[in-house]
C-alpha cells in the first residue's frame, strides 16, 4: 500500500491510495472487464475525503468503456463519490468510476521504464 497523491474536488478533496487487493477481495470480472490483478486493474486504489478519519472506500475496477468516457469527458470532481456526472457524452455513472478511470490513466501515462531493466 503506498499514497498515490490528492485530486481536488470542488466540495472536498480525494485522498488517494494505491495497493493489491487481497485473495478476499478479488472478484469476478464482469463482460468487458479484467480480473483484479491484470491489466487496468493491477491494483486497487481506496480513496478517501478525511484521511484522519480512517475511512477509505475502494474504488471499483475498470470497464473498457469507463476508460473510453473518461477520454472526453471534461468536469471537475465534487468530492462526493455517488454524484451523478452531467456531462455530453453523458456517461451513466456515477463520479467514482471516472474518478477511477482518471486515475488509471494518470498512472499508466506517467509510468517511467529506467535504463537497463528491459532488453530485447
Amino acid at each position: 500500500m503506498r499514497f498515490w497523491g490528492k485530486i481536488t474536488g470542488t466540495k472536498a478533496d480525494y485522498f488517494i491510495a494505491e495497493g493489491t487487493a487481497d485473495a478476499g477481495e478479488i472478484g469476478e470480472a464482469e463482460g468487458d472487464q479484467e480480473k483484479r490483478g491484470e491489466g487496468v486493474n493491477i491494483y486497487g486504489y481506496w480513496v478517501t475525503n478525511a484521511p484522519e478519519s480512517g475511512n477509505w472506500t475502494l474504488l471499483p475496477d475498470l470497464m473498457a468503456e469507463d476508460i473510453n468516457s473518461a477520454r472526453t469527458t471534461k468536469c471537475q470532481f465534487s468530492g462526493n463519490l455517488e454524484e451523478k456526472i452531467y456531462t455530453n457524452p453523458f456517461i451513466f455513472k456515477t463520479e467514482k468510476f471516472l474518478l477511477r478511470a482518471q486515475i488509471a490513466r494518470i498512472s499508466f501515462s506517467t509510468t517511467l521504464v529506467p535504463r537497463g531493466v528491459y532488453r530485447f
